[in-house]
Order: C-alpha cells, then sequence, then structure tokens
C-alpha cells in the first residue's frame, strides 16, 4: 500500500510540473480560417496542450498590422513561440522554439 501510494505522489508531482512547463509558454498564433497549415498550427498545439493567442489575419485588422510588422512575408500560418518567429508551418521549428524558454 505504501509503495502504491508513493507512485500515486511521483506520478502527481510530474503531472503537475508538465502542466507548469506546457503553462509557461507563450505562443501567438496568426492564421486565416480556410489555411490547411494553419489547422495543421492549430492541432499540433492542441494536441499537446499547448495554450496560444490565435489572431485571424482576414478578421482582425489590428493583428494583420501587427503580424506584417513582424514579418514582411505574405502568407500564414505565423508563429511567435517563446519570442521566436516562425514562418509556414514546422514541426521542428515549433519544437526548437519550444524548448527555449521565455
Amino acid at each position: 500500500m505504501k509503495k502504491l501510494r508513493v507512485i500515486f505522489i511521483t506520478l502527481l508531482v510530474v503531472l503537475i510540473f508538465s502542466v507548469l512547463a506546457v503553462a509557461q509558454h507563450e505562443v501567438e498564433l496568426y492564421t486565416t480560417s480556410w489555411c490547411p497549415y494553419c489547422q495543421m498550427a492549430r492541432d499540433f498545439f492542441h494536441s499537446r496542450g499547448i495554450s496560444f493567442i490565435e489572431y485571424d489575419i482576414e478578421k482582425d485588422k489590428a493583428a494583420a498590422q501587427r503580424k506584417q510588422q513582424l514579418d514582411n512575408r505574405n502568407g500564414v500560418p505565423f508563429a511567435v513561440i517563446n519570442g521566436r518567429a516562425i514562418h509556414g508551418f514546422s514541426e521542428a521549428a515549433y519544437e526548437r522554439a519550444l524548448a527555449s524558454r521565455p
């Protein structure tokens, strides 16, 4: 019984630290509603439980202007992850940016 309790407490601590680590990421995602790569980006963050702020640049003119200031290239998705700007969808680039802390 003691061994089971120790395992449970250990798992609980790991879970808490995992949740806190995920919550610390700063992610902004500039998208459009029809873009398949934008959907892939959304799915990437959702599947990992990473919260993000999404801006649809076709519906939000201020967001479109911010995106243009941050990334002078056309196209979406555009992500800012922990301060790192990433044009397009790339799991590898997203993972690298997530590995760096804000």
